[in-house]
């Protein structure tokens, strides 16, 4: 019988990072078009759409040339703490829903979102590729892809439905700044396995997290 692949502990801390960004995210991503059009000036289902499209150009944007940047510098610190950012920022854009009041407060908020999520994806990427399992590479990246992704985007479009349902958007804006906030406390964990990483060649030296 195949042994059970043993995931790191820095593994297992990123993809909980981002089961629960993805959960925040998926709270509110389903209904998010009827909240805007209920509660933004002038907004229809257009103006959704020229929002996501800010959003979707922001973020390709920022995010190629940050990963790049990313990757010029060889301590892993500095991917650390992108990714922090990047999550502080989005528990600002969740609260910044309630305060959305017109077209361009909106736009603008899609901007900042943007710019949130390049600085998360980038550096969580890099992040993960470093610490990822020899010989387990595809099974890792599942698990990132089906309960990082798929689940807990599943998970939050089930539960954001019906709390906006029973207790009104801004619970669901608030819910989704928790969870994310609990994603920022969840990198403290993280900190100790990224603090002393020089570069992709030394790794294997500085490898502390079985």
């Amino acid at each position: 019988m195949e042994n059970k692949p043993i995931i790191n502990k820095a593994i297992k801390t990123l993809l909980t990072f981002v089961f629960l960004f993805n959960v925040a995210a998926g709270l509110y991503m389903p209904i998010i078009a009827i909240y805007i059009t209920q509660h933004v000036v002038g907004a229809t289902l257009a103006v959704v759409g020229v929002s996501i499209a800010i959003y979707s150009i922001t973020k390709a944007f920022f995010q190629i040339p940050i990963a790049r940047r990313l990757d010029s510098i060889k301590k892993e610190n500095d991917d650390f703490y992108v990714l922090l950012f990047g999550i502080l920022m989005a528990i600002f854009y969740s609260f910044g829903f309630i305060l959305v009041r017109d077209v361009w407060h909106l736009y603008m908020l899609e901007i900042f979102t943007g710019i949130a999520d390049a600085c998360i994806m980038a550096a969580y990427y890099a992040i993960f590729s470093h610490h990822i399992d020899k010989n387990s590479q595809g099974y890792e990246w599942s698990l990132f892809s089906v309960g990082g992704l798929t689940v807990s985007a599943s998970i939050g479009g089930l539960i954001g439905g019906y709390i906006a349902t029973e207790y009104g958007f801004s619970t669901v804006f608030i819910l989704a700044a928790l969870l994310n906030t609990i994603a920022a406390l969840v990198l403290i964990v993280l900190f100790p396995y990224v603090k002393n990483f020089r570069h992709a060649d030394d790794y294997k030296k500085l490898r502390i997290d079985k």
